[in-house]
């Protein structure tokens, strides 16, 4: 990892010792983080400030697609062709039916805003990621930031953590696009360690170079008229919280966590990344992915779903859910589950069900959401939307309402091209109120 320079516009001390020379760690490079870009994150903090508390979100992602029919939208009056071998039960809200997979979810449909009419042309695995994690179809000479991504521009830091992570690792369309590296989600591997963030000079090293640094402030404080200093204190200070073994370490710990809790969320790596994410978003973090593999359900769809994609959704969504809302998080933490697209309504030969992006379910819940209901609909075999048809635009535009994100807001690329957030989508309204 690389060190992080700070400059003090050439301040020195009278032994010719320069701020740069006391802050010279290993930091926030995690992010790619230049002092300038800090510095704009910083202001963008600042600017964004409000009375009201900030929403945060977490994002799970089931990556290779999952079938509609089988999770949020099954249809058993369907031919036997179509419907599968899953049946609906009901949940706590009348007229909401989901998986007899989901008995634990069934319990929190009050919680649960399920759009089952989410429409989309791309039926390839990285150009569908890439659309539904931006709200914008890819170009050719132009990958768009993800929705984590834009959070962290317009919103800053919150704390010394990461304000972007992705778990375990970033997605295909989960970056940072044209905007650059500052705005990548850190990932923090499969074993939810922190690789990046470990100071390459050693412990006592960095506590000697700290306490050098408190004895020059002095003195450099005399040549900082402006109170640029003052920013690099907290860019220092972010840098060493995240090498040293404070915050960072603990956050991205679960050995603090009940062994009751634990085993609510599930031993899976879908179970322990949504308890990981809880508290990340706790300690600060903005915006959390979470990706969990193994839908793309070409052959053996049933067997694969129930014995092993459907019982960790179950067990680590609903235990999410209900810690946040015990935790009093709920209402200002943004929990989505979706894929990349659905699956084919008509089983093919091999018991298995092929990319289909023209229907697909995405689930919303807490940060503000009308929960408790099902947006849209899809016809009596699942293959098209009936009613309330939504794209990738309008889920982003909704996502980025519910966020607190203007839209509107336009960015300007590096070729100078100038990018609204949001170019074509509407807020799902059903959605917000």
């Amino acid at each position: 990892m690389k060190n992080v320079y700070l400059r003090s516009h050439g301040a020195t001390n009278c032994e010719g010792i320069t701020r740069r020379d006391a802050l010279k760690v290993g930091g926030l490079s995690f992010l790619g983080l230049s002092l300038p870009e800090f510095l704009r994150m910083r202001k963008a903090a600042a600017e964004t400030a409000s009375p009201l508390k900030d929403k945060n979100c977490i994002l799970l992602f089931m990556n290779g697609g999952p079938s509609h029919m089988d999770t949020w939208d099954l249809k058993p009056d369907a031919p036997a062709e179509y419907r599968g071998e899953f049946n609906p039960i009901p949940t706590n809200v009348d007229g909401m039916q989901i998986s007899e997979h989901f008995p634990r979810l069934a319990k929190h449909g009050d919680k649960l805003a399920i759009v089952r009419s989410v429409t989309s042309p791309e039926g390839s695995h990285e150009r569908a990621c890439h659309y539904m994690l931006t709200g914008q179809r890819i170009l050719p000479t132009l990958e768009y930031p993800a929705y984590g991504s834009v959070l962290v521009r317009e919103k800053g830091f919150k704390s010394s953590l990461p304000p972007y992570v992705a778990l375990p690792q970033t997605l295909r369309g989960g970056g940072a696009g044209y905007m650059g590296a500052v705005y990548q989600p850190f990932s923090a591997g499969r074993d939810g360690k922190i690789p990046d963030a470990t100071s390459p000079v050693g412990e006592d090293r960095m506590k000697a170079r700290a306490a050098l640094l408190k004895e020059q402030d002095a003195e450099f404080r005399r040549n900082d008229p402006d109170g640029t200093l003052g920013a690099l204190d907290e860019f220092y200070e972010r840098a060493y919280d995240l090498v040293s073994s404070g915050s960072a370490k603990k956050a991205f710990s679960l050995a603090a966590e009940p062994d009751a809790v634990k085993e609510a969320y599930g031993s899976s790596s879908l179970g322990q990344g949504c308890l990981l994410a809880r508290r990340l978003v706790e300690a600060g973090t903005r915006f959390v992915t979470v990706s969990f593999g193994g839908w793309d359900t070409h052959g053996n769809n049933f067997k694969n779903l129930k014995e092993k994609q459907l019982p960790p959704v179950d067990a680590a969504l609903s235990a999410l859910l209900a810690d946040l809302q015990d935790r009093g998080m709920l209402d200002d933490t943004l929990v989505l589950w979706m894929g990349e697209f659905g699956r084919t309504p008509k089983i093919n030969k091999n018991a298995g069900r092929d990319h289909y992006p023209k229907a697909q379910s995405v689930v919303f819940a807490g940060g503000g959401v009308r929960a408790g209901q099902v947006v849209g609909a899809t016809d009596a075999t699942g293959s098209l939307p009936a009613e309330r048809p939504v794209t990738p635009e309008d889920m982003a535009a909704t996502i980025y309402h519910l966020l607190g994100v203007d839209g509107r807001k336009t960015y300007v690329s590096s070729t100078g091209r100038p990018i609204r957030i949001v170019e074509k989508g509407q807020v799902v309204r059903e959605l917000t109120g």
